[in-house]
């Protein structure tokens, strides 16, 4: 799980801070404080290792943990055993035969495609034309069926930006219905406005509409966080895809390339 954790930004780890919240709030909130104050590693490792420690222990009971630790094994659950839990309540099924980051990027990508197929024609139709595909261009991709909705037929369709947008659209909406829509709309504004890729091809709208196209219902008070964080880790894994991070060497050949490194 670190090393999902570790890319991260400070908006990403803030939104995540956000959702958990819980009794070590205050002590994660202080925690990416100090990382947006200094920008320093250790304080970043100092907080992913919270975070893990706190999403491991969500994604287990009080009982078990405690038993593990008692015998020496691993506190709290493990990432792929989270992520199993999650896809069972969404109902998704796993890809099979890959690393824990292609399963969260298929279990939000996949999660966001069933859903756009549940809705009814009208409301397909009106995502669509939010995420800016032509009225006639939607309508015409729609008549194809449900067997078009897969992301590599979708791209091929509109174009991975459109197709980004409505996973996100998805993703968002179903979040913000289970940790509510006030607190969503305080972590996306911000999240928004410190991260651009989240809100292109996305209107702060289109998500708030998408709320009531969701359907869904959580057991017990510790799925109402795992589902959002596992599904919000997914789209992390969706963009990272995107834009590989650099090592400090990586990131120094690249701006040597343009000519345009600056030693500090």
């Amino acid at each position: 799980m670190r090393a999902l954790l570790l890319p991260l930004n400070a908006a990403d780890y803030r939104f995540l801070v956000g959702v958990i919240r819980g009794s070590r709030y205050r002590t994660l909130e202080a925690l990416v404080e100090d990382l947006e104050a200094t920008g320093d590693e250790d304080a970043r490792e100092e907080l992913v290792a919270h975070l893990e420690h706190e999403i491991r222990y969500l994604g287990s009971s009080g009982l078990s943990y405690q038993l593990r630790k008692a015998v020496g094994g691993a506190s709290g659950a493990s990432l792929r055993s989270i992520i199993r839990d999650v896809a069972q309540v969404l109902k998704v099924p796993l890809r099979r035969g890959v690393s824990d980051r292609a399963l969260l990027k298929g279990l939000a990508e996949d999660y966001a495609t069933a859903e756009f197929a549940r809705l009814d024609p009208t409301e397909q139709q009106s995502m669509l034309e939010n995420l800016g595909v032509g009225r006639q261009e939607a309508a015409a991709f729609l008549k194809r069926g449900a067997a078009v909705f897969a992301v590599p037929v979708m791209i091929e369709a509109f174009g991975l930006l459109v197709v980004q947008g409505l996973i996100k659209t998805v993703i968002f909406g179903i979040i913000a219905r289970i940790v509510g829509q006030q607190l969503a709309s305080r972590l996306l504004a911000f999240l928004f406005s410190k991260a651009p890729w989240w809100v292109g091809w996305i209107s702060p709208t289109a998500w708030a509409l998408s709320i009531g196209w969701t359907a869904i219902t959580l057991q017990g008070p510790t799925r109402r966080k795992t589902v959002p964080v596992m599904l919000y880790l997914g789209l992390c894994c969706i963009r990272e895809d995107l834009e590989p991070v650099q090592t400090p060497e990586e990131a120094r050949r690249t701006a040597d390339s343009k000519g345009d490194y600056i030693e500090n």
